[in-house]
């Protein structure tokens, strides 16, 4: 932590603001642990921060399948008490399938907190680095962030393959002690935590057709957009913020219209202009009173089946 204090005093010195730190790493090496302890660090010394929480399948700041930002108010012991000030809709869990999403909607909400004058922000990354694949979106992720520095956490040196290809200040920290790992299972259970958190307070809200993206099935996860996407779908206007996610409940051909179970309100406030919802690729169904992902219920029917 002290070469990354020197350092970010240096760029702070010389009024290279805002300062944008990006952490890189595999799963459970200490991203987020490390990323609220710099969170404070920053906050104590009177600075503004935002954090852009990118790492859509274990999101900390707003709900699974999104990108959030947000803005320290206070100290915090989990990144989960920073406030969501702006959402970005990737539609999975995984970025493996949504790369350019992921990309896209990172590099949209570290735009957005440089706008709001802040001196610090720091990007927590997904865990996603082994493979071509892994280490193609990394390398782009960063590229589109263009961060002041990249905070390598490692194990041992699994991150040669993508660190040999940045020209940007690396320093590199091993795995905290403090770090804990998570099973699969785990993850899975924290994620249906936060679906049932998110969609606590949603009813059903009726949009209509026209406005909905494609023809997606019942239960697929949406983002509420109000305004309209923009441009050739490759660029950053595809990536302005959302509302709200919403599961697609029904589609009324007859009448045109769309049915979609949300937590945004589409009465008053900005609600009232959802002007494109757009569909991810993950569906919802409800469980036993609570939200499981589709494959994983499919997974767990299947086993209790071959165990009788």
């Amino acid at each position: 932590m002290r070469a990354i204090e020197a350092a970010m005093q240096d760029y702070l010195r010389h009024d290279q603001k805002p300062l944008t730190l990006f952490l890189l790493g595999g799963v459970d090496v200490g991203k987020t642990y490390t990323a609220t302890a710099l969170a404070n660090r920053c906050y104590e010394h009177g600075l503004k921060v935002a954090v852009v929480d990118a790492d859509v399948g274990q999101s900390d700041i707003g709900p699974p399948c999104c990108i959030g930002m947000g803005i320290l108010e206070r100290e915090i012991q989990m990144i989960s008490e920073v406030p969501l000030h702006s959402l970005y809709f990737v539609g999975n869990t995984s970025p493996n399938g949504c790369m350019r999403e992921c990309v896209n909607g990172a590099a949209a909400a570290a735009k957005k907190a440089k706008g709001l004058n802040v001196d610090v922000i720091i990007v927590d990354s997904t865990g996603w680095i082994e493979g071509e694949d892994a280490e193609r979106f990394k390398l782009s992720e960063i590229k589109a962030i263009d961060p002041s520095i990249v905070i390598a956490i490692e194990r041992e040196d699994e991150l040669g393959h993508i660190l040999q290809h940045l020209n940007k200040e690396v320093i590199k920290l091993r795995m905290p002690s403090e770090t804990k790992s998570r099973t699969r299972e785990e993850r899975r259970a924290l994620r249906e935590e936060a679906y049932n958190r998110y969609f606590r307070a949603a009813e059903d809200r009726v949009f209509e057709l026209s406005i909905l993206a494609g023809l997606p099935k019942e239960g697929t996860i949406v983002g509420l957009f109000y305004r309209i996407c923009e441009g050739d779908g490759e660029g950053e206007d595809e990536y302005v913020e959302i509302q709200g996610l919403g599961i697609l409940r029904e589609i009324d051909y007859e009448r045109e219209k769309a049915v979609v179970f949300t937590p945004v309100d589409t009465d008053t406030g900005d609600g009232a202009t959802i002007r494109g919802i757009k569909p991810g690729g993950l569906k919802l169904i409800m469980v036993e009173g609570g939200f499981r992902e589709e494959a994983v219920y499919k997974k767990k029917t299947r086993e209790l089946l071959l165990a009788r």
